[in-house]
């Protein structure tokens, strides 16, 4: 897996590209590198773009457990909910972030959508709460 994130401090996002075979592991890494920056806030909603990028090590029961080993490592966890937008445009993988988008409001402490296009989860995450 091949992993970056950038912050856009205007925009309060911290933005994650990832590309090849995603493991849960590798996933929570990068989350873990990101919050340590020296860049980091707490107060980031999240764009994550994924291109040319495999799921197939992460079946529902999998994304299951990401998303409560997620919730655990994030130490924020009171305040405003923040906001997290996967953007794929691969129909089956998108199938899969769907489900994933559906059990994480139980599980997560952002709110996550699932989008087609960048442009479309800019959006979204622009739109006042």
């Amino acid at each position: 897996m091949n992993a970056d994130f950038e912050f856009d401090p205007d925009n309060g996002l911290c933005i994650y590209r990832i590309s090849g075979v995603i493991s849960a592991r590798a996933l929570l890494n990068t989350f873990a590198r990101a919050r340590s920056h020296p860049d980091w806030s707490d107060r980031y909603d999240f764009l994550t773009l994924l291109s040319n990028a495999s799921l197939a090590q992460l079946p529902a029961d999998a994304m299951t457990r990401l998303q409560v080993q997620m919730a655990d490592a994030d130490p924020v966890n009171k305040g405003p909910r923040r906001r997290a937008a996967i953007v794929y445009d691969d129909d089956l993988s998108r199938a899969m972030l769907t489900y994933w988008e559906m059990v994480a409001g139980k599980t997560l402490t952002t709110d996550e959508r699932v989008f087609t296009s960048e442009v479309k989860a800019r959006a979204w995450l622009s739109e006042p709460r």
